[in-house]
């Protein structure tokens, strides 16, 4: 209850601070005459309009095919009520395919209304507001949910827009404490659909949070601002956006010992999160670092769903000159309270495991049998988290050069994980003929060692792109 009571505190400040301020300045106007402060302003309008086609291969026979093809229109919205209010709006119409499913979707990504004045401000609406300061991983983002299976060249796509409020208060020139309120639950998307399965398991309804006032999530972070340095604190309290795969229940034919049904499904779960970054510049140079701490509300012993508590953090140095800009980096993992899994990865029930289990000398029961079945299901969660290890090390390095004044552009990623010898590669070049059209091509893979993660989804994502972007 008293987390509640701290953010709606900090709303109420911020909007009397808001009201006292936006009656201090209609008394003034109406003092001088000048009614401009009340009459909207009339409303930007931007946006672009996007072809993209994605070619790949098929998982299983490695036929090339078209993995994804779409055009999508956005329109960005910008508009403005006197000095006090603004307001944005990205609506996105999409329609085509992807991995060979029929698309035709409207979405709203963003959609907000912002009050400001003086020192302080409130935000509402659907955000996307992600938290830290790092380029390649963010151990402290966890407000903003995201989907990596969209086919996008534009990373920022992959986030998703959450109902939200958002309270500022400006402490003096350089400082600024920052409140949001998540009342409505939004997961992440797993990726789950490239993870090759049998036909028999089958996902059952997510267990999510209601929207009980007490169910939702809140941030707060601070910000200090100067020449010398960019620093935050961050503090989490609720549901992460990326939720777990709990064990439902197991029907199999107790005759011939073959599963008819493994019943699995997504669990969100309550975390706490601790973290800070900063960022100091140093002539050329820009030094990054970023690290949080993370656990759950319940212990993680009694549920398989639910992950060790961890410390994470990542450091990268970043240079820009006449040969372009060059990012290194590193990211890590210590997992808390560490015990080595007792099954192996899967989200699968079959003879050979139940015949696995009576070799052990344990009757085969349902009990026994639900047992084993939540361990492989609770060291899946592990390997998708990356907490079958204790440590994790990753490094990467990304270089980005213009030509011809810019018009031509070569971005160069990779990114490897030491621990799990796991490795990403995404090349891309784009050139921009006039202003305002820019034309793309890369690809995107994904690679790892067999049973790995990046070994499970990397043959469904791969795939190299070409788009077509008039900005307007």
């Amino acid at each position: 209850m008293w987390q509640v009571l701290k953010i709606v505190s900090l709303f109420v400040l911020c909007i009397t601070g808001v009201t006292s301020a936006f009656t201090q300045s209609l008394f003034e106007s109406s003092l001088s005459g000048n009614q401009e402060n009340l009459v909207s302003n009339s409303p930007s309008l931007g946006g672009f309009i996007r072809s993209v086609a994605y070619m790949a291969n098929t998982p299983e026979d490695e036929v090339k095919y078209l993995q994804g093809a779409y055009g999508e229109v956005s329109l960005l919205m910008n508009a403005k009520a006197g000095n006090w209010a603004t307001g944005k709006a990205d609506i996105r119409f999409k329609q085509g395919t992807e991995f060979q499913q029929p698309i035709s979707e409207i979405n709203i990504r963003e959609a907000y209304v912002d009050l400001s004045s003086g020192p302080v401000g409130l935000k509402m609406g659907k955000l996307i507001s992600p938290w830290g300061k790092g380029t390649i991983f963010n151990p402290t983002e966890k407000i903003t949910p995201l989907d990596p299976t969209v086919r996008s060249p534009d990373e920022d796509d992959m986030y998703l827009g959450v109902w939200a409020m958002q309270g500022r208060i400006n402490l003096g020139p350089f400082m600024k404490l920052t409140g949001t309120w998540k009342p409505l639950y939004q997961s992440s998307v797993l990726l789950i659909d490239p993870v090759p399965m049998p036909d028999y398991v089958m996902f059952l309804d997510p267990l999510f949070p209601g929207v009980e006032l007490k169910e939702g999530s809140y941030g707060i972070n601070y910000d200090l601002h100067s020449r010398i340095i960019d620093a935050s604190l961050y503090w989490f309290d609720g549901y992460h956006h990326w939720p777990g795969i709990g064990f439902n229940s197991l029907e199999f034919d107790s005759l011939t010992m073959e599963p008819l049904a493994l019943n699995i499904q997504e669990h969100a779960f309550r975390i706490r999160m601790l973290g800070m970054d900063f960022s100091i510049p140093v002539g050329p140079w820009i030094i990054r670092a970023e690290g949080a701490w993370q656990q759950s509300t319940k212990p993680h012993e009694e549920h398989e769903y639910l992950p060790f508590p961890e410390l994470s953090y990542t450091a990268e140095i970043e240079r820009s000159g006449s040969n372009g800009t060059l990012l290194a980096g590193y990211y890590g993992k210590y997992i808390l309270d560490y015990a080595s899994p007792v099954a192996e990865p899967s989200l699968s029930a079959g003879q050979e495991q139940f015949a696995q289990l009576m070799q052990t000398g344990i009757p085969l029961t349902g009990v026994a049998i639900d047992g084993m079945i939540r361990e492989q299901v609770g060291a899946f969660n592990r390997l998708y988290n990356y907490q079958l290890e204790e440590f994790y090390h990753t490094v990467f390095l990304v270089w980005k050069r213009s030509f011809l004044y810019e018009q031509l552009e070569l971005t160069m990623p990779i990114i490897y994980n030491i621990t799990t010898e796991e490795w990403i590669f995404q090349p891309g070049v784009s050139y921009a003929p006039y202003d305002g059209i820019r034309i793309s091509m890369g690809f995107s893979s994904l690679y790892g060692p067999e049973n790995s993660l990046y070994d499970l989804v990397g043959p469904v994502l791969n795939a190299g792109y070409l788009s077509l972007k008039l900005t307007f």
